[in-house]
């Protein structure tokens, strides 16, 4: 029996205080959602726990049935809404997830992960995923390895528990663009379909621009617009079905308008992705798509790299850290005694107590959390790369 799966996915920006018209852009997204055709959403960066209740009662007609990750110290910032019955429920936390001291950037704070809701439609089983991937922030990109292992992580958990589901669909910012080391571990291990790729040659997707910081958006950064007006496609819905079953592309696109209506301002400071699939069963002989060994070879040998060379950092940077803290420490104790006696000094010595205080902490409790976590995410992607019998790599 056929049946269609009408997926929406979107990074709302609900980061309070600092995201702009946050409350007017979550009453918004509702509204649309209140009148839209989709039958599962997966919702990113909802950060603030009354915006997910608000969005839960105003959408309680059409998705009876939704849940909402909880984890961190704001949230994972990642929940689901669906017409149909959660069975079951799973939350990741992934162990590499930013830097507690990188306090404007927050992933740490959000412990973010990877959510998995079962849904169970008739007599079919949907799982469906929904992630939020680190974002670079700067040209250099000190969170690569945490990004790389985050995807892996991500990648094996789909590729572990997807066996039962008759259709599996992951959908989120993974802050990856088709081709980058992160979106080919996704796609590439558990066999994750990108349907933009299987429509690229159809005219009304040819001009198909990113999802963040492209032209039409009007939270884009304006440097980046000048330098890429497309933007870049980094929010994705990927899907894999059951080998008695077969996926027909209907659509997929943006289905928002450019601006809130009636509003100078976009829905959010990305675009959301949509995507329907007519899911029937399969009139011919099974095929199940696999990635090229070779290709998926280089793939795995290049996040080894990747996280080896974190690994070297994570040793100098410990060095850094325990230096910096020494010195500091070591100055305070040699100058005892020759400090004047005021206000201003002794809150001087304050700080620098605290700041030797802090680079020791960062040397040694934080530097081997960040170390053991990397060690895990390393040694399981060693053992993956061995038990396919491929080339040792040194």
């Amino acid at each position: 029996m056929e049946f269609t799966l009408n997926i929406f996915t979107l990074n709302c920006w609900g980061i309070p205080v600092v995201s702009k018209n946050r409350k007017e852009r979550i009453e918004a997204i509702a509204t649309y959602l209140q009148k839209a055709s989709h039958n599962i959403v997966c919702l990113q960066e909802v950060w603030c726990e009354k915006d997910y209740l608000y969005l839960k009662d105003q959408l309680q007609k059409q998705f009876p049935f939704s849940h909402y990750f909880y984890s961190g110290v704001f949230g994972s910032g990642l929940c689901i809404f669906t017409k149909w019955a959660i069975q079951d429920v799973f939350f990741h936390q992934w162990p590499l997830n930013g830097y507690i001291h990188k306090i404007h950037h927050g992933d740490w704070f959000g412990g973010k992960g990877v959510g998995l809701c079962r849904i169970k439609y008739n007599d079919r089983l949907i799982n469906i995923y929904c992630t939020h991937l680190h974002a670079e922030y700067h040209e250099d990109d000190i969170y690569l390895a945490h990004r790389v292992l985050q995807a892996y992580s991500t990648a094996e958990l789909v590729n572990l528990t997807s066996s039962p589901a008759d259709v599996s669909i992951l959908a989120g910012d993974l802050n990856a663009a088709p081709g980058d080391l992160s979106f080919r571990l996704i796609t590439q291990l558990p066999s994750l379909l990108d349907p933009y790729t299987l429509l690229a040659d159809h005219d009304q997707f040819a001009k198909q621009i990113g999802t963040s910081d492209n032209i039409n958006n009007s939270y884009s950064d304006p440097k980046l617009v000048k330098l890429c007006p497309e933007g870049k496609r980094i929010d994705h819905i990927l899907f894999h079905v059951d080998s008695k079953y077969e996926a027909q592309v209907n659509s997929y696109g943006n289905p928002m308008e450019e601006r809130v209506p009636g509003e100078p301002f976009s829905y959010s400071d990305h675009d959301a992705v949509a995507l329907e699939l007519k899911i029937k069963p399969s009139q011919s002989k099974p095929k199940r798509q696999y990635s090229e060994e070779k290709h998926f070879q280089e793939t795995i040998e290049e996040a080894i790299k990747v996280c080896r060379e974190a690994t070297v950092t994570i040793t100098k940077s410990k060095k850094l850290f325990l230096m910096t803290g020494g010195l500091i420490f070591m100055f305070l104790l040699g100058s005892v005694g020759f400090w004047p006696n005021n206000i201003m000094t002794d809150i001087l010595k304050i700080i620098m107590t605290g700041i030797s205080f802090y680079y020791i902490i960062m040397g040694t409790l934080w530097n081997k959390i960040e170390m053991n976590s990397l060690k895990a995410g390393l040694t399981a992607l060693e053992n993956f790369y061995k038990s396919r019998n491929y080339k040792i790599i040194d």
